[in-house]
């Protein structure tokens, strides 16, 4: 046998098991088997979002999107991961997040050995996609794209290509947070370009960010690649903020 089951390939993941042991992505805990330790395991189901896990256009803006979704609410622990992939140097906890994300959103099973999973039976082309999407960083100076690695084991699980070069940023904004919706939406628009436009031309993008809070950054995102020719869009997330939204004025052109 051969590959990622044979003897070889087994013993090599039980090492780096040993020397870097898998941690806990919400507290960094050293772990077993599971995605998380049985201490924030439950504080991750209150914040799980049910059944329903698309984003209601009433709460969020959607633009061009087809739709969105997201499996948890920005609180709490999953805050806290999301916070400590962008903002503390800790990629692994980005991918381990990818994981969860693609588990709860297609029920695609990934086992992750260090960026080594094994592909679902989830068929990406079957379920209405062609191809993935991650939302370009803001700043280059965290040395990785927290969405890019995010996308990474949902990409294997659903059998598509990652295509982390499809998008650019053009302009830097200002940053998002404390933001109104019209003044998030003013400052994502135009910010985005499709930089290889033959990428995504005629294809169903899936496209992915860490948190979606109004929706503005991933509309402006798909705006941009259905300028560029993409067939349509869809957006998911790890999380959402729930907050009541404000409609957009007139003024704002959406």
């Amino acid at each position: 046998m051969t590959g990622y089951y044979s003897c070889p390939a087994r013993l090599a993941r039980q090492m780096r098991q040993l020397l870097f042991p898998r941690r806990c992505p919400c507290c960094r805990r050293v772990l077993g088997t599971l995605p998380f330790c049985e201490v924030c395991t439950p504080r991750l189901e209150e914040l799980r979002r049910g059944p329903v896990m698309r984003l209601d256009a009433s709460r969020h803006y959607l633009g061009a999107l087809d739709g969105a979704a997201a499996p948890y609410r920005y609180e709490g622990v999953v805050r806290s991961a999301i916070l400590r992939a962008k903002y503390e140097g800790e990629s692994w906890t980005a991918v381990e997040l990818g994981v969860e994300m693609t588990a709860r959103l297609f029920g695609a099973e990934v086992e992750m050995h260090f960026a080594e999973p094994v592909p679902g039976l989830v068929s990406g082309a079957a379920i209405g996609y062609d191809c993935i999407v991650p939302v370009p960083a803001t700043s280059r100076r965290r040395g990785y794209n927290v969405p890019e690695r995010m996308a990474q084991p949902l990409a294997h699980a659903l059998g598509l290509p990652l295509l982390p070069k499809a998008l650019c940023r053009v302009r830097a904004g200002r940053h998002q947070a404390g933001l109104s919706l019209d003044e998030r939406l003013e400052n994502a628009a135009g910010a985005f370009r499709a930089q290889e436009p033959e990428l995504v031309e005629g294809k169903r993008v899936l496209l992915v960010d860490d948190v979606i809070t109004t929706g503005a950054t991933a509309a402006a995102c798909a705006q941009a690649l259905l300028d560029a020719g993409a067939h349509s869009v869809f957006a998911v997330a790890m999380a959402v903020t729930e907050n009541e939204m404000d409609a957009p004025s007139r003024t704002s052109g959406r």
